[in-house]
């Protein structure tokens, strides 16, 4: 062999281990090459694929052992060690750390925990209001408060229609989208991870100010009290009808992840217009759809019984002033961050002095 062509070899070799999908996707196009069969070039590939996932697919039967063996997750705590195992898992093998989700996640669960431990003393202080809500409600729908008329239309007691399961599964949406949006960010758009999750606990805390001045009595409870026509709690019966009856100890307004009285406004409602307005300019074709989830979970709120219209216009409202509030103190802060240091030195730093160009 010419001796130009081994110190080609020689000088091009690079003994840096290999990811196994490259290794097989290397190894296919020697073999289409050398004239082996196409399919065995692409099973190949395929394999590659497949390994660099092994831990994802890990992950994902373990998620699906979990639901079969325990249940569909029914708490903050189990939600979140979900989600960031899954990030986990996608980061190995990748430049990214693993300790890199702990350090992202650990500070936005620890805040919400604070949240979920002080929403408890929503009615500490004052009285919990019921009337102000209905009157609203009865004046803006002509003297019919519309939980009652909604459910005179399309409820019927120990029957569930197509219509409330789909209302129960927009309900729940409400406990794992907007965390399942933080991991897509995390994942695919970190930057807009750190502005969403400011936002998110901003307006939750935003609300929860709210709830501390004026506990409100939702429907369902207004009508245990006689304040209102007989309603059902659709979605606690909901969880009978689908044979996992602890889920309403967990996700009623009686468990640990609701207080019955921190109703106005609607965080189930704002949630989801906050999800509308951080993504609209970027939806595209998609907005129409996008604008059907607050929608859908309003119709779901006061058709099961959980909220007033007002609770829900009130909620929409809260996030509206939190997005475009927030997001101006954001977008200030990352233009700061961007000058840096030398911004300030430019700006301290005296004009200097030009000769006048006539020589004058």
């Amino acid at each position: 062999m010419p001796l130009c062509i081994v110190s080609s070899r020689v000088a091009n070799y690079d003994d840096s281990p290999m990811p196994a999908s490259e290794l097989l996707s290397r190894s296919a196009e020697v073999a289409v090459a050398g004239g082996e069969s196409p399919t065995l070039a692409i099973g190949s590939r395929a394999a590659g694929k497949l390994w660099d996932l092994r831990w994802l697919l890990v992950w994902a039967t373990a998620v699906v052992a979990f639901v079969v063996l325990v249940g569909v997750p029914t708490s903050r705590p189990q939600i979140f060690a979900l989600i960031c195992t899954g990030l986990i898992a996608s980061t190995i093998g990748t430049e990214r750390s693993w300790a890199r989700v702990v350090v992202d996640f650990l500070p936005f669960y620890a805040i919400l925990a604070i949240y979920d431990a002080l929403r408890g003393s929503a009615d500490t202080w004052f009285e919990p209001h019921a009337l102000p809500q209905i009157h609203v409600d009865q004046w803006i729908f002509g003297g019919t408060v519309p939980t009652v008329r909604l459910q005179r239309a399309l409820y019927t007691p120990g029957v569930a229609h197509v219509w409330d399961y789909a209302a129960f599964c927009v309900y729940m949406t409400h406990f794992i989208v907007p965390f399942v949006v933080a991991g897509v960010l995390w994942k695919y758009h970190h930057e807009r991870f750190y502005r969403y999750t400011a936002l998110f606990i901003g307006l939750t805390f935003a609300a929860f100010a709210t709830y501390v001045i004026y506990p409100a009595v939702p429907p369902w409870m207004a009508s245990q009290h006689g304040q209102i026509q007989p309603t059902a709690k659709i979605i606690d019966e909901m969880w009978t009808h689908i044979g996992l009856a602890n889920g309403a100890n967990v996700f009623s307004g009686a468990g640990h992840f609701a207080n019955p009285v921190a109703a106005v406004p609607s965080l189930h409602a704002a949630y989801t217009m906050l999800i509308v307005l951080f993504f609209w300019k970027s939806a595209g074709k998609w907005r129409p759809l996008l604008a059907l989830y607050p929608l859908a979970m309003g119709f779901t709120l006061v058709y099961a019984g959980e909220h007033y219209v007002i609770d829900i216009l009130l909620g929409w409202g809260y996030a509206a002033a939190v997005f475009f509030i927030g997001s101006r103190l954001f977008d200030r802060f990352e233009r700061k961050r961007a000058a840096g240091p030398e911004a300030s030195v430019l700006t301290d730093a005296p004009a200097p002095a030009y000769a006048d160009s006539t020589g004058g």
